[in-house]
């Protein structure tokens, strides 16, 4: 079974409870209301519409490709997840003031007494703003401006801008349009660097072109740099740098490059292979940092943050790692106030700045997607990084 739909299976069997509880208080409370009571199991239950059809069609063919299916499924499927949880927490949370009621006042208490009308209106209330909120986080680029202290920063760097993008992800979901809107938005910023922190496709080889095309469009005032992502590492490197290269865009595989901002000042980018295929070699790793040029400042760039890549950063006095890989949680399932996203598991870099051992790291959302085509909690976004000194 593809890796894909198996995943895809595993979300529905954790949504599973929380469906099941909510279709038994709704079916519960109408039962003199036949079609009221039909109604909203009916409509939980077509959230599966989308995994369950895969899985007919995968043991009736043999094969399947979730990529092909009609868009809107996919997107009623995982509006689902978020949806059920952030119900579920409000019906639960009515049901325990609702039992704290009638043992303190008897079932002539409003919670009682309007638990009908107060069900329908979390049910209308909760998926208006699930929907809103998970359109405009799946749609909406952000651009997030971070300061950065440097000790001992020439004057020459002061106010430099650095642009930190990842994960643009270029597939069925996220096409020209999409990557050339996040990209206008980038430009928009006028950075002085930009760097790339891999995953310019999902999948396969058909959208490398297109993406790596958009994401020549950027515009910088010395450079842009990228490094390689899982996703890059499986379509293969000789497809991905080639398309790079054509735009004029560096991938560094465990290389050090370095730019001249002016005849005395210099900043050196590390870039790092650190994919799920091919973890980066410690002693590689510091050997390629020992080497790295004593300049005015010095990044480090990789596509997963590791311990060994924030060890040999400090070791060799680096200013500012960078890191993508996470899409930011991608989805942030809500339950009781908390978030809960996959990534949270795999890493603690999940969206956002870090100091580690005295390093900032940023971790930005990036474009794309990996698994479901919608975000929550974890909007794309372009990381403005600005110097100052320290």
């Amino acid at each position: 079974m593809p890796w894909l739909l198996r995943m895809t299976l595993l979300v529905a069997l954790i949504m599973l409870p929380a469906i099941l509880y909510l279709s038994f208080r709704y079916y519960a409370t109408f039962k003199s209301h036949r079609i009221k009571r039909a109604a909203f199991p009916l409509v939980l239950l077509s959230f599966y519409t989308y995994p369950v059809a895969a899985v007919i069609d995968y043991y009736l063919t043999g094969s399947i490709d979730l990529l092909d299916y009609p868009q809107p499924l996919a997107y009623w499927f995982w509006l689902g997840l978020v949806f059920v949880f952030q119900l579920v927490t409000w019906v639960l949370i009515t049901d325990l003031i609702k039992v704290i009621s009638d043992v303190f006042s008897g079932n002539k208490n409003i919670v009682s007494q309007r638990y009908p009308q107060i069900l329908v209106a979390l049910l209308a209330g909760v998926f208006l703003f699930t929907s809103q909120k998970t359109y405009l986080h799946t749609t909406q680029v952000k651009a997030e401006h971070i300061s950065i202290p440097i000790e001992n920063l020439p004057a020459s760097l002061e106010g430099f801008k650095i642009a930190h993008i990842t994960d643009i992800q270029g597939d069925e979901y996220t096409g020209r349009d999409e990557i050339q809107n996040y990209i206008d938005k980038l430009s928009v910023q006028q950075p002085d660097l930009i760097i790339f922190t891999g995953d310019l496709i999902s999948y396969g080889t058909d959208f490398i072109e297109m993406s790596a095309q958009e994401l020549g469009k950027a515009k910088a005032t010395y450079s842009t740099i990228g490094v390689v992502g899982d996703h890059d590492y499986w379509a293969g490197l000789n497809n991905v740098e080639p398309a790079l290269k054509k735009q004029d865009i560096p991938l560094l595989q465990n290389q050090n490059l370095t730019i001249s901002i002016d005849s005395a000042t210099k900043i050196t980018v590390t870039g790092v292979t650190e994919v799920y295929s091919k973890s980066s070699n410690p002693d590689t790793v510091d050997s390629l940092a020992a080497s790295s040029p004593n300049s005015a400042l010095k990044i480090f760039a990789s596509h997963q943050v590791k311990d060994h890549l924030i060890d040999a950063a400090k070791q060799h006095n680096y200013n500012l790692m960078l890191a993508g890989h996470t899409h930011g949680g991608q989805i942030h399932v809500p339950f009781f106030g908390m978030n809960f996203s996959a990534s949270e598991e795999e890493t603690k870099y999940v969206q956002g700045l870090y100091h580690e051992q005295g390093i900032p790291i940023n971790v930005n959302n990036g474009l794309g997607f990996t698994l479901a085509p919608i975000r929550y909690e974890a909007p794309p976004n372009i990381s403005v990084i600005t110097l100052e000194a320290k």
